[in-house]
Formats: structure tokens, sequence, C-alpha cells
């Protein structure tokens, strides 16, 4: 299965969330490889130095990217692969979406993210309406903050208003993420004792299981193989 992360927009949550999926996955013992085709080589950096034997890194060019995940599947052949894209608008993003089985789209609750977030959902309705075949895909509100205020709650409304289907989870705004690019530690291989560990792990754990029942759901057959 390949679980493509993409916006056009910086800052978003990406590379963040799919770090911390990977956590997820590998540690209830399944394999999963990370294809960071950010120029930053934001995961690269984050995971070189964590070292867990069922979290594999690749970082090929986007012009790449096809030929990158068939080596993947054949040579690795992780149970998942997640794809970190760059942070811009290029055709590698297209070749992601079309090649993932499930599309997130993170973004904060902010006009900038959401407009970036219903600028990609379009986008990727037109390339598979090409092919006459509905995406999967669902927006991820990320950075958001336990005390909502009437901005939140108001981009909560504007996805509702742009008809763009998210996840009942949101990520929040916590440590726990943002330490993740000094220690190299997803959530869930980070030292669970902490409070914003314990309550990221719940976050990514409920976001895990929305995706295993959208991917199971019996109108997705056909369209996702797992």
């Amino acid at each position: 299965m390949i679980i493509t992360f993409a916006s056009s927009k910086g800052g978003v949550g990406k590379s963040t969330t799919c770090a911390c999926l990977a956590g997820a996955i590998a540690f209830e013992g399944r394999s999963v490889h990370i294809v960071d085709i950010d120029a930053n080589r934001t995961i690269g950096r984050w995971l070189e130095h964590q070292g867990h034997a069922k979290i594999t890194v690749s970082a090929p060019t986007p012009a790449q990217l096809t030929e990158h995940l068939e080596e993947i599947t054949r040579t690795v052949n992780p149970d998942i692969i997640l794809i970190d894209v760059a942070g811009a608008f290029e055709q590698a993003i297209t070749v992601a979406m079309a090649r993932a089985n499930l599309t997130i789209i993170p973004a904060a609750p902010t006009e900038a993210d959401l407009h970036e977030a219903n600028r990609i959902a379009a986008h990727l309705r037109g390339v598979f309406a090409a092919f006459r075949r509905e995406p999967v895909f669902r927006v991820l509100l990320t950075q958001v903050q336990a005390l909502g205020s009437h901005a939140q709650a108001h981009a909560f409304r504007e996805v509702e208003r742009l008809g763009l289907p998210r996840f009942a989870t949101t990520i929040g705004h916590r440590a726990a993420y943002q330490e993740i690019g000094f220690s190299g530690a997803p959530p869930h291989l980070a030292s669970p004792a902490r409070p914003t560990t314990t309550k990221a792990i719940a976050e990514i754990d409920a976001l895990w299981r929305e995706i295993g029942e959208l991917i199971a759901a019996p109108s997705h057959q056909g369209k996702i193989a797992a």
C-alpha cells in the first residue's frame, strides 16, 4: 500500500506526520519505507541516526520517482510505502498522488493552508477524472491548538464549505512533534512517559485506525490495494 502526503506548501506538517505514522507502523511490527522527494531531505535528516530496523528511507530525485517506486517494491518490498513530497507544485506531486492508494493532504487551520489544500484536492480530482476514476483522499488538520479560537473554528467550517473530506482525527501543536527533528524519534519510538508523547501517540494511533477503516470500506474496494 502506498500513502502519499501531498501539499504544494511547506510547513503544513507533511514530513512530521509522515515520520509519526512511520513510527506507529514500525511499532506494531510492520515494515515501512519512506520515499523522501523533498529537496530539503527533511525526513532523511531526522531519521538517519534513528536506526529502527522496520523503517527505511530513500531520497530519489523527483524525476526518478516512478522507476524508484518499482525498484523499492521489487527489492525492499515493505508492508507500507509513505511518500513525502516537496513543498512545491511540480510534476512529482502528480505522480506521487497517482501512484498512491490514499493521499493525505495536511493543512494547518489557516486560510493559506486551506487554499492550498483545496488546490491540491482539485488537481487530484482532475488527474483521476482523466482516467474516469475517483481518488481516495482526506485532508488532515495539523498544528491544531488545544484552546480553540474563533479563527480556528472558522477554519473547520471552511473545510466543510469547500467540500473537502477530512479525517476526524486532528494533529495538535505538541512538543513531541517538534522534537523529532532533534531526537530522530517519532512519538511511538520515544519515551512514552512524558504527557506530550502520550498524547501524540494517541493522536497518531487514532489517525492510523481511521486510515485502516477507510481502506477497508466497501465503497473503496477496487480503488485501494492493500
